[in-house]
């Protein structure tokens, strides 16, 4: 096999690549830009007030909540579209939204989750959303985001742990890009926390924590955070929808 051959075949594994790329770039219009989940009444409340204080915020409390509740979430998923298991799908759907306590974060999940299955039924015309899609309607529920992105990963036939890895990027990132109208902070003050949330053995020891969660065991509570989603819905003024 000559050199050229070799490298088609090397691109042929990673052809997940691009999709990927698409759908984690700013660009592409999930409407995570409109949400703060929660970081605006957390700045209102004096929690936090600095990159420090946003840092320790997304090591200490969000970097957990993902190891703990979504990438799990995103596992069972994943896993339950390789069975082609469409209403055990329906039932974590159903968890998901239980697990998120206040109505702003469970409607900025459905709303994320709705556009993302809009979105691929659009670009991709893919048959199991649209049979996920028709489930939903029956049931009268709405599509969360995780349930949404893993029938998008399903689809890009992008490993599970890239695909993990890119949720982590994107929730730090929403959070950061947030903070960038809340705290007035520069995008290198940004992009440094980034990096030291998704540095190399921090983000693998993350995925490796989150794959020994059994379903039984998932879950995360931090009232701080949820009673500032409550505050925030009925603040007198506020820049995002959560």
């Amino acid at each position: 096999m000559n050199s050229d051959n070799t490298n088609l075949v090397a691109l042929k594994h990673f052809e997940w690549l691009g999709g990927l790329l698409q759908t984690t770039d700013t660009l592409f219009p999930s409407g995570g830009y409109a949400q703060s989940y929660g970081l605006e009444e957390m700045v209102a409340l004096g929690r936090v007030k600095s990159k420090e204080d946003l840092e320790d915020f997304l090591m200490q409390e969000i970097l957990p909540s993902l190891e703990k509740l979504e990438l799990p979430y995103l596992r069972y998923s994943v896993e339950s579209l390789g069975g082609n298991n469409l209403n055990e799908l329906l039932i974590l759907n159903e968890e998901i939204s239980a697990w998120k306590l206040t109505r702003e974060i469970r409607d900025a999940g459905k709303s994320q989750g709705t556009q993302l299955l809009k979105m691929i039924l659009a670009i991709h015309q893919c048959p199991v959303s649209q049979q996920f899609h028709q489930l939903l309607q029956k049931s009268g529920d709405q599509c969360q985001q995780i349930i949404a992105t893993s029938l998008l990963r399903n689809l890009q036939k992008t490993p599970l742990s890239s695909s993990m890895i890119a949720w982590v990027y994107q929730a730090i990132s929403n959070f950061c890009s947030a903070a960038v109208k809340l705290l007035r902070l520069g995008e290198l003050a940004c992009q440094k926390i980034i990096h030291r949330c998704i540095s190399g053995e921090k983000v693998q020891r993350l995925l490796s924590n989150s794959l020994s969660v059994k379903r039984e065991d998932a879950g995360f509570f931090n009232p701080m955070l949820d009673l500032a989603s409550a505050r925030h819905e009925l603040a007198f003024s506020r820049l995002f929808i959560s």
